[in-house]
């Protein structure tokens, strides 16, 4: 007996500080790249935002909630088990759209990313929050309830929006765009301002992979759904690096002439201020095309230029900690002004960014994201 239980015990012991090691050398690691220690929970954490969150589960994560569309790129799935839950017939939040616009409502689109979503998501047991108030202290137009339809989506930009707009024009009687964030990214980018979200990316993962390359991708991702929810490899560097490492493997494996990058690829020889000037140019075009439709359907419209972490807010300790790098200040306030200057072409364009000038709360919780009580979808105060 002793015979074999000495060998068990010495390979158990091994193992076990083969594992101290590494877990000693991912540490360092990590410390001699981030210049801190970073524990693997925050790490596992890193890849989400508080819309993220809201609208996942344990068992589930983000993408697998997404369902592809064939105009809008990508919606959410309402099927078990890892659908939402309230997700309406068009893969988005709230009551379902309807097909014809209605007599006995004033019926408001709100569409942009998924700070719109959280604007306009439906509470737990009522109506959206800005749907209540204003038919507690507003009069519609035509007389009617005012219906609000969540027509945002996580990761969503221009043209998503706009075609849902085009899609919905005569079915509502006005449409209020709230976006600014996701399409800022895009003005120094060298590609077309409609190139699509990694969102598109994993749910289309034909789109960029062969089918070798998908069931790899897929098997990685969920090794690390499994490992973040583990109590032990949760807290692991060292597990946190050998995925990472999978990861990276997988995505090597993958195709990187992609004929997306080709179709909305930029002329590689413009200068930074031609792509700027090109980009900003299409994102009007995108605003114009909505006051467009709009006017030809007599539809109200409006377009909000979203506040952002880095301008009008004097930030908390704690919203120091999660809002990350505000280096685009200058570059989203001169896409604002840009913006601004659509209303002498009779496009209605109100800026937010001071909307929280003076406010000492802790109101951000992530780099765009408000805080949201997770029973009610409404934020601080």
């Amino acid at each position: 007996m002793k015979r074999f239980i000495l060998p068990v015990a010495t390979a158990c012991l091994a193992l076990a500080l083969l594992a101290v090691g590494a877990e000693l050398i991912a540490t360092a690691v990590v410390y001699s790249r981030e210049g801190r220690y970073v524990a693997a929970r925050e790490r596992f954490s890193s890849k989400t935002n508080t819309f993220i969150t809201g609208v996942s589960s344990k068992k589930c994560g983000y993408v697998d909630s997404l369902y592809p569309h064939p105009y809008l790129g990508f919606v959410h799935r309402g099927d078990p088990p890892c659908g939402i839950a309230g997700t309406n017939n068009i893969g988005l939040f709230g009551p379902d759209f309807p097909s014809q616009r209605p007599s006995d409502r004033f019926v408001i689109l709100v569409t942009g990313g998924s700070v719109a979503a959280q604007f306009a998501m439906p509470l737990a047991t009522s109506p959206t929050y800005l749907e209540q108030i204003l038919n507690e202290r507003y009069v519609s137009p035509n007389g009617m309830p005012f219906l609000v339809l969540d027509g945002g989506g996580g990761a969503w930009k221009h043209p998503q929006t706009t075609i849902l707009s085009v899609l919905y024009v005569d079915a509502v009687h006005a449409i209020v765009t709230l976006d600014g964030f996701n399409e800022h990214y895009m003005l120094e980018a060298w590609k077309r301002f409609e190139y699509p979200a990694n969102n598109f990316f994993d749910i289309n993962p034909l789109a960029t992979q062969n089918f070798g390359s998908v069931l790899t991708r897929w098997a990685v991702g969920r090794i690390r759904s499994k490992a973040a929810d583990n109590a032990l490899l949760s807290r692991s560097n060292a597990a946190y690096e050998v995925i990472a490492l999978m990861e990276h493997w997988a995505t090597a494996n993958g195709n990187p002439k992609t004929l997306i990058d080709s179709m909305l690829a930029l002329p590689p020889d413009w200068s930074r201020d031609q792509v700027r000037t090109w980009q900003m140019s299409q994102y009007k075009k995108y605003l114009r095309t909505v006051r467009g439709i709009a006017r030809e359907f007599g539809v109200l419209s409006a377009h909000f230029i979203q506040p952002v972490p880095a301008i009008g807010k004097t930030l908390t300790d704690a919203e120091r900690n999660v809002v990350g790098d505000l280096g685009y200040r200058d570059r989203y306030q001169g896409m604002a002004a840009d913006l601004l200057t659509l209303n002498d072409a009779g496009v209605p364009v109100v800026s937010m960014l001071s909307v929280f000038e003076g406010d000492t709360r802790t109101l951000y919780g992530d780099p765009i994201h408000l805080i949201q009580d997770p029973a009610t979808k409404i934020g601080p105060g």
